[in-house]
Parts: C-alpha cells; sequence; structure tokens
C-alpha cells in the first residue's frame, strides 16, 4: 500500500466531501459514506487488487470440465460446450450446433462472453454466405 496511508485517505476524504465521488456514482448506489480509516483503505487496496488480477484474465485453468460448460480451444481458436471426455480429450460442440471436435485439457480455457458471441456471429456470417436469403 501506499507509504503514506493518512494523506491518500485525508485526500479522499476532502474529494468525497467536496462531492467529486458521488457525481461518478450512478443514482441507484445509495449514498452511504464511511470514514477512510486505515482498515477501510486496506479493504479496498486489496480489492483493487483483485480486479486488476481478475482484468489480467484467467491464470489458471481448470483440469476436469463439466458436461455444458463453454471452453475455448487454443489449438483451433474455436468455442464449444463441453459434451464429454475421453482420457485427456473432451469433446467440444460449436455453441450454435453441428459436428463435435475433440480437444486436450491443455489446450482449453474458460471462454469470455465475448468469445461465445463472436464464435456465434462467425457462426451466423458463415451460414448467410453457404445459404443466402432469398430476394423477393
Amino acid at each position: 500500500m501506499d507509504a503514506q496511508p493518512e494523506a491518500a485517505a485525508m485526500d479522499l476524504a476532502q474529494q468525497i466531501a467536496a462531492g467529486a465521488f458521488w457525481r461518478l456514482v450512478p443514482e441507484e448506489i445509495p449514498r452511504e459514506y464511511a470514514e477512510p480509516t486505515r482498515p477501510l483503505m486496506e479493504r479496498v487496496y486489496e480489492g483493487l487488487e483483485r480486479l486488476a488480477k481478475e482484468a489480467e484474465g484467467p491464470q489458471e485453468h481448470p483440469r476436469h470440465w463439466e458436461r455444458g460448460d463453454i471452453a475455448r480451444d487454443l489449438r483451433t481458436d474455436r468455442v464449444g460446450r463441453v459434451m464429454g471426455h475421453v482420457g485427456p480429450y473432451y469433446q467440444l460442440r460449436p455453441l450454435t450446433g453441428g459436428k463435435e471436435w475433440e480437444a486436450l485439457t491443455d489446450n482449453m480455457v474458460p471462454a469470455q462472453q465475448s468469445d461465445a458471441m463472436s464464435s456465434q456471429v462467425r457462426e451466423a456470417n458463415r451460414r448467410s454466405r453457404e445459404h443466402p436469403p432469398r430476394s423477393w
């Protein structure tokens, strides 16, 4: 944490008193104030560190996947739903349906929501190229 937490706490208190903080907070958030004590500042700091680590992305990924989990196969850069497994291989099926493929556990990471959406958009684009709509 900062070498001078008391100074940081006083600066935060001054900003809050001036109303700078609450202008950034949505209206539906209750306007409660807690005195910026050292333990509170340490909790805030720890929370920010945890959020920063989460933003870096998953560092560890599960070695065991459950049926229905959504994973990204790093080898093929495809996103699929886990259908089952045999030994170190998991069977993944595209989110929009289709033929399954096998992926090694070491090549699989949890899919982000954006991965899943991108996969569905790619599949919709592929289908539209293969089967263009009929013009009336």
